[in-house]
């Protein structure tokens, strides 16, 4: 026990390598590391905080402002060293309504790295749906990574219209059942139809709005049929 409770207090305490130095007061060495380290969070900080006040002061200002904002972001995302730069800059591009917010999202949803391509679809959500959905699309038909495939699904959710339902049609008929349910989440919060997990029944629903005359989104009353004969997936695979 004496043996333990020396091996324990050491490190703590009388060793000039040990966090604690002297008497309990903390080695210089530390005190210089925290320092250096609250150096980088402040920078960091700043940075971020500057990079706002730039897009907020651009996004309802002209577009050749909004370009301006938006190359340097695409800078940040391409260049920065710094992840995190690259993920804020990522998501702060879906505030700006410009061509260069949506070629930098788009060459940011190949991105190598998950994460940014995770921040890409985010970013997505706040963009007009006739760019945002077609990239969402493509996503989940080209995408290796379950997770980022089932982020662009839940994504398309927030663009009602037939072609977030034909987009989510690649999910729902997806071998994953994650992705298929996922895909029926977002399909009811597209449609409003109360179909909840039943698959089956939304399958036969998105067929059905193939048929239906442009500018309608209810197909027909089939559907309903289905719905009743067909019980709910069950399991949550959120």
């Amino acid at each position: 026990m004496l043996f333990l409770a020396v091996g324990l207090i050491y490190p703590l305490s009388g060793c000039a390598e040990g966090p604690l130095w002297r008497a309990g007061h903390y080695n210089p060495w530390v005190r210089s590391q925290w320092a250096e380290e609250e150096k980088i969070a402040d920078t960091l900080f700043t940075r971020k905080r500057r990079m706002e006040n730039v897009v907020a002061q651009s996004a309802n200002a002209s577009i050749n402002v909004q370009e301006e904002a938006a190359l340097a972001l695409s800078d940040i995302v391409f260049r920065d060293k710094v992840l995190l730069m690259r993920l804020h800059a990522v998501k702060l591009l879906g505030r700006l309504n410009c061509p260069t917010s949506v070629e930098t999202l788009t060459k940011a949803s190949k991105d190598n790295d998950k994460d940014i391509r995770l921040a890409a679809i985010a970013a997505w959500k706040m963009v007009s749906p006739e760019s945002a959905v077609p990239q969402l699309q493509e996503i989940i038909g080209s995408d290796t990574d379950i997770d980022v495939r089932l982020a662009a699904t839940e994504a398309l959710g927030n663009f009602p219209g037939r072609s977030s339902v034909n987009a989510l049609s690649l999910s729902l008929n997806d071998r994953d059942p994650a992705l298929q349910v996922r895909a029926a989440e977002s399909l009811q919060r597209v449609t409003g139809e109360p179909l909840g997990r039943n698959i089956v029944a939304w399958q036969e629903y998105v067929r059905g709005v193939e048929t239906v005359p442009a500018g309608r989104l209810s197909p027909q009353s089939s559907v309903e049929r289905t719905a009743k004969q067909v019980p709910e997936t069950s399991g949550d695979f959120r």
